[in-house]
């Protein structure tokens, strides 16, 4: 794999101010003047410690993502259109302005905050469009994928389930339980989103085998192939976790948005369930754990607790501080965690 890394934009960048150690309250690790190097960023990863939050530059980034984002979606459902009619009418453009989007949110992790804050019914496929690339992406900087590869994971993720446009609306908007005749109608999103994208020279041919293959699992129970993990290619796989982990994150008109702790624990069962790969699973939930230490928590007997430290293969079962006992959540069955408190 053709690895770069993502922290490269930073590198000889001049400190303004001392930084210390988020895990060792008090330790300093770099003092304020100095030139960072990849020595230093590797220190300050190990001390959990954004390198790009000590950079001033990068500190608006969520703003320029969150700005980017909503100017972004009305070009996706126009250049959309034209995809369905055949046509490649702004997909170049379209292309280099995600580019963009996914740079950016390579370079900020508050990213998942800013995306699944306004989800709109009527835009909700092409808002879920443009999160599973982001997200997928993101996966893909995680596993040390390169600059390169992480845009192609972000181009898949954007056009996976474009194919759902060609379904009948009054399927795609009815409220309840689908009889399992419309069930089948919205599986042949995955065709025909195979079929369209295929006919667009400018796109990589993975992306359109994506559109066909998202909703394969690993254990031969997906469709529409019943392909098991050999067969559906690894970066297709990641783009199915992305795709698992947005749905469970955004309500529609089947579900209540998950919180991202409820989607966490969801994702470890699918893995744990042969059917999503946990070799991308766990790294994953790895990293948005990683993101919530020493942050409060609501668990399921409404209790409050704080997080002191991340398992590396059960991510989602912690060990808390509550009130003044440290609790394994490994080991206290049924407690778990709910929410932010």
């Amino acid at each position: 794999m053709d690895m770069e890394h993502t922290t490269e934009p930073i590198i000889g960048n001049l400190l303004n101010d001392d930084i210390f150690s988020n895990s060792i309250q008090g330790l300093l690790l770099l003092k304020k003047g100095t030139i960072l190097n990849q020595t230093h960023i590797e220190l300050l990863e190990k001390h959990l410690v954004d390198p790009f939050k000590v950079i001033p530059s990068f500190v608006s980034n969520s703003i320029s993502v969150e700005q980017t984002y909503h100017s972004l979606l009305n070009e996706v459902k126009k250049v959309f259109s034209h995809i369905l009619k055949r046509e490649e009418e702004g997909v170049e453009q379209l292309l280099s302005h995600f580019s963009k989007m996914v740079e950016l949110c390579l370079h900020d992790f508050s990213t998942l905050d800013i995306i699944h804050k306004h989800i709109s019914q009527s835009d909700y496929i092409y808002q879920h469009s443009i999160n599973v690339g982001i997200i997928s992406a993101l996966i893909g900087n995680v596993l040390g994928y390169s600059k390169k590869n992480c845009q192609l994971l972000g181009q898949m993720g954007l056009f996976h389930d474009i194919g759902m446009l060609t379904i009948t609306p009054s399927i795609l908007k009815k409220e309840g339980k689908l009889t399992e005749k419309e069930y089948k109608e919205i599986q042949k999103h995955t065709m025909l989103g195979k079929s369209i994208l295929f006919s667009i020279t400018q796109l990589d041919i993975l992306i359109s085998r994506t559109a066909l293959l998202h909703h394969e699992r690993i254990n031969g129970k997906g469709y529409p192939c019943n392909r098991f993990e050999k067969d559906i290619p690894f970066m297709i796989q990641i783009v199915s976790v992305a795709d698992a982990f947005n749905s469970m994150c955004t309500s529609d008109l089947y579900k209540d948005k998950k919180t991202y702790f409820e989607a966490i624990d969801e994702l470890i069962s699918e893995a744990y369930g042969n059917t999503l790969n946990p070799a991308i699973v766990i790294p994953f939930t790895q990293f948005i754990m990683r993101k919530q230490l020493f942050k409060k928590v609501k668990l399921n007997n409404n209790e409050t607790a704080e997080i002191i430290f991340i398992h590396q293969n059960e991510p989602h079962l912690p060990l808390v501080r509550l009130k003044n006992n440290y609790v394994d959540l490994r080991k206290a069955s049924p407690l778990k965690i709910t929410s932010l408190a």
